[in-house]
């Protein structure tokens, strides 16, 4: 849950949307929702989750942008979370570009979320590199672990 249930880690306080806002303007709840990271009752990440015997996977897709004409193409999903109700993607989803604003990029996003975990864990950066060689070294590959523990396989495109 990250934290989530026991009081840490339950807000995520976003960069003010104006230069001159103010900090006692309204900042959205940062929560999980059935599976779902939200701001208040709109989605702004999706979760999935691979748990093995020696280890787990968790992977979160957020929702920086999307062009409207293509969510024109989406039909409300059959199978949907309690919490959408019957709303349309515009109404439900969030573009976290808006959030940090136009002329932000995705970086703006990582860097906020890498102080704000920072606060609550002990962070260790590593390159590609480091990780692909740890990896090799502990597991003899990431195609290898992935193919003897997960259902994942990585591809080459």
């Amino acid at each position: 849950s990250c934290g989530l249930s026991g009081g840490v880690g339950d807000t995520l306080v976003l960069p003010a949307k104006k230069a001159n806002a103010s900090a006692e303007e309204h900042q959205p709840r940062f929560q999980l929702r059935e599976n779902d990271y939200v701001f208040d009752e709109r989605k702004i990440g999706g979760n999935a989750q691979s748990i093995v015997k020696e280890g787990f996977l968790h992977h979160t897709s957020f929702l920086w942008d999307w062009d409207p004409l293509n969510m024109d193409y989406l039909t409300l999903p059959e199978k949907r979370p309690d919490y959408r109700g019957d709303r349309s993607h515009d109404d439900f989803l969030v573009r976290l570009r808006h959030y940090y604003g136009d002329s932000s990029n995705k970086n703006s996003l990582f860097t906020h979320m890498k102080k704000a975990t920072a606060e609550s864990f002990d962070l260790e950066e590593s390159s590609l590199k480091e990780v692909l060689d740890i990896a090799r070294d502990q597991f003899g590959g990431l195609q290898e672990w992935w193919d003897g523990k997960c259902r994942t396989k990585i591809i080459k495109l």
